[in-house]
């Protein structure tokens, strides 16, 4: 009874200070920037403030320098007479007039001062815009925010009279800060009551059964092999280099920010994948290094869906093939998706952690293991969107907790679903530490602002990409997503019949799948990449439809069993009639069709889009002059599985036989993909992503000669380099320019893909990172 009175307690106390968490204050960066420098004259600056507007600014316009200065005395913005008066701030005396406007806006025009005796004064911060003449305020603009910088001009270089002529600005670093007193004290406390909570929970609501040990096969030994081969010539993903930049400048500005778009907007609350990416950078920066990072993930994704099957169907002989199944499977979804620097993998890694403690609770009807579930589902929830499926894990243990908790008193009831609830204020301590609810409203807000946004009704847009014609729907990644749909359909016709362990195995683990693919729709981008979040449900799931037996005879078996045979079948074929097409440097040296190019693939003319559309179809596999999405092909080994299962008796041999199928196409895809990208290192000329990681090097910078004979790599190093998002992953060396204080570094030189000076139509040039391309 004491033991749950204390939980009861302890569970309120967590709340509480969960909730106080995001209203505690904290410490923020005020960094202040004066023009001229103390004791300096005036001499025209660049200021690349990111973002564009400061907080606050002041300018001092002396009457004897508007008196003697002739033209713009002072500008923060470059003069485009496309643009005039645009968003700076442009003071300009000329023609007997003064005039003072910003952000567009007029505020002064009137006769130009003549002698010095006075002073005027801009003033600008949040709540407006004021000037004031001796003390005076003679316009004001309410809401008027302070004008955009860039840099501070003045046609008085070199003019005494300039002297007096000023600005101070606060600079915009509203995400740079630090936990106070108070906050670092409530940390401490939620902190050590949320382990209190966990460890009461899960020793007061202890286990009741003996639960199943992991025996350890050869595919254990296998897949982790694969992975490290993997790690060598696996794909590259377009946001690498996006997410690497987000990692290293971390330990600049104190934060995660979006580097490349958004004004380097804090990324909250979807942190907690990339500041274990900003650790993992923190040891190396080289090509290997960086992709061992999914390795690792991945490797330890394998091992808790092991232990997570072998939980949910104990040690039968009759599972004994499911170990190998498992690992087909595995690769199938892991290999297309993989390495990459994005945040799906710590996502699928925290929703692997969670399927795993929850099926060794039910094993065991352990409750009191449900409450670190919820805890790592909380986590997972703040890698990517797509992580809110790990609450599918708990869902489906509901009913069995359910039974468990209407055998127990009343006080014990209250006290496990207060720590089980309090086990999910892990999230509170992840997003703010060093935060306040209003900044992560404030970085919601803009990132939505900024950046692509679409709706959950949308959705259908991930899967015309999938069977696109482009990279995001390349044959590979089509068939570790349609073959699990077709698992799917298995589930259901499963969901009539549940006294085995395999078929209630399937069907959570087919629920827990649905809630990913329903999460998927609330994210605001549609990319294929997003699926490798929701892997380890459909991993588990793939791996078991392909188990035959055991299998229910007669009529019963004989639709479900045909049914998804032809299923596999036809998607199979859909699958394979996909292009073998990679991002980027992965394309290089591939097989079928001409790679020896870059396809384009945003913001498209109509002739890109009918180019892309005729090689693409170029580039499907074939088996010599078989294309491998052929029906015919497919409609013959699936008469093939099915009459190697005739052995079975009544409506069993259709369920054996679309088994095999689905072994035959998963092994065929895996048989595949290894093969493509073992042959494409070997067929590419120079340098390759496989050659660079083997090397351990620092990539194509080590490889490209500039026309004065240094190597690009010497000159990044020496000179400030701006890498573009698209290149950067493979100049991981290259010193990231700092985006601190409210400043970005201004670039000598920037390496980008030809052509391209912003995201192609994405993002207006307006708002990305960086100086124009330097010559």
């Amino acid at each position: 009874m004491l033991t749950a009175l204390v939980l009861i307690g302890a569970a309120l106390a967590t709340a509480v200070c969960a909730l106080l968490l995001p209203l505690a204050p904290v410490h923020q960066d005020d960094p202040v920037l004066s023009w001229p420098q103390a004791g300096g004259r005036v001499e025209n600056t660049v200021v690349p403030l990111m973002p564009y507007r400061p907080l606050e600014l002041t300018a001092e316009l002396p009457c004897r320098t508007l008196a003697a200065v002739d033209g713009d005395v002072l500008r923060t913005l470059p003069a485009r007479p496309d643009q005039e008066p645009g968003r700076g701030l442009v003071v300009r005396a000329n023609d007997g007039r003064l005039r003072i406007s910003s952000s567009s806006t007029a505020l002064v025009d009137e006769a130009r001062p003549t002698t010095g005796e006075c002073a005027y004064q801009v003033r600008a911060d949040a709540s407006g815009t004021s000037v004031l003449r001796d003390g005076r305020i003679i316009a004001q603009q309410a809401g008027l925010l302070p004008p955009q910088v860039a840099m501070f001009e003045t046609a008085g270089v070199g003019n005494a009279a300039a002297d007096g002529l000023g600005v101070t600005l606060h600079t915009d670093a509203r995400f740079q800060s630090s936990p106070t007193a108070a906050k670092a004290i409530l940390l401490v406390l939620q902190g050590f009551l949320l382990a209190g909570c966990i460890v009461l929970a899960v020793l007061r609501f202890g286990a009741s059964r003996v639960g199943s040990r992991l025996r350890l096969s050869p595919i254990d030994a296998v897949v982790p092999a694969v992975l490290l081969g993997w790690t060598v010539i696996g794909p590259i993903n377009e946001d690498d280099g996006w997410y690497l930049r987000h990692a290293l400048n971390s330990a600049n500005s104190g934060f995660v920010g979006n580097y490349y778009h958004s004004f380097n907007t804090s990324e909250a609350p979807f942190v907690v994948s990339q500041y274990l990416l900003s650790g993992w950078t923190s040891i190396s920066t080289s090509l290997l290094w960086l992709r061992l990072s999914t390795t690792v993930i991945g490797i330890g994704v394998w091992f808790l869906l092991r232990w997570t099957l072998a939980n949910a169907l104990g040690d039968r002989r009759v599972y004994r093939a499911v170990p190998w199944l498992l690992g087909l499977a595995f690769l199938v979804w892991w290999l297309p998706f993989t390495p990459t620097l994005r945040p799906e993998p710590v996502a699928a890694l925290g929703v692997a952690a969670t399927l795993a403690l929850c099926e060794y609770a039910r094993r065991r009807e352990w409750p009191g293991l449900i409450a670190p579930a919820v805890g790592v589902a909380a986590l997972t929830t703040l890698t990517t969107v797509a992580g809110l499926v790990a609450w599918g894990a708990v869902l489906v243990q509901l009913p069995w907790l359910w039974r468990w908790a209407r055998t127990r008193a009343v006080r014990d009831r209250f006290a496990y679903v207060g720590a089980t609830l309090a086990s999910g204020t892990t999230a509170f301590i992840a997003v703010f530490a060093d935060a306040k609810f209003s900044d992560v409203v404030e970085a919601t807000r803009v990132h939505y602002h900024y950046w692509i946004s679409m709706h959950w009704y949308e959705e259908g847009f991930r899967y015309a990409k999938l069977l696109g014609v482009d990279h995001h729907g390349n044959w590979a990644k089509r068939a570790a997503v349609l073959l699990t749909l077709a698992a799917l359909v298995l589930a259901a016709f499963r969901l009539r019949r549940r006294r085995r362990r395999l078929d209630g195995a399937i069907v959570r683990l087919a629920v827990v799948l649905v809630v990913g693919l329903v999460a998927l729709t609330l994210s605001p981008t549609k990319w294929s990449h997003h699926f490798l979040a929701i892997a380890p449900p459909a991993i588990a799931l793939l791996g078991l439809s392909a188990v035959g037996v055991p299998t229910p005879r007669g009529a019963r078996a004989l639709v479900p069993g045909l049914v998804t045979a032809a299923l596999t079948g036809a998607t199979a074929v859909v699958a394979f009639a996909g292009p073998n097409l990679w991002y980027g440097f992965s394309d290089w040296g591939q097989p079928f069709g001409d790679h020896s190019s870059e396809i384009p693939t945003l913001a498209l003319t109509p002739e890109q889009v009918a180019d892309l559309i005729a090689r693409s179809a170029a580039m499907h596999p074939t088996l010599g002059p078989v294309p491998l999405g052929n029906p015919l092909l497919w409609g013959a080994v699936l008469v093939a599985c099915l009459l190697l299962a005739l052995r079975g008796r009544d409506g069993g041999w259709a369920a054996a036989g679309s088994a095999r199928l689905l072994v035959v196409v998963q092994a065929t895809a895996v048989a595949l993909l290894v093969a493509v990208f073992t042959i494409a290192p070997l067929r590419t000329p120079g340098w390759s992503v496989a050659g660079s990681v083997l090397r351990n090097d620092c990539g194509l910078a080590d490889w490209v000669r500039l026309v004065s004979g240094e190597r690009l790599m010497e000159v990044a190093r020496s000179r400030p380099t701006a890498v573009d998002w698209e290149f950067s992953l493979v100049h991981p060396c290259t010193p990231t320019l700092a985006i601190a204080d409210g400043l970005s570094t201004a670039p000598e030189f920037r390496i980008l893909p030809a052509g391209r000076g912003a995201l192609a139509g994405v993002v207006h040039a307006g708002e990305f990172l960086g100086a124009p391309r330097a010559s």
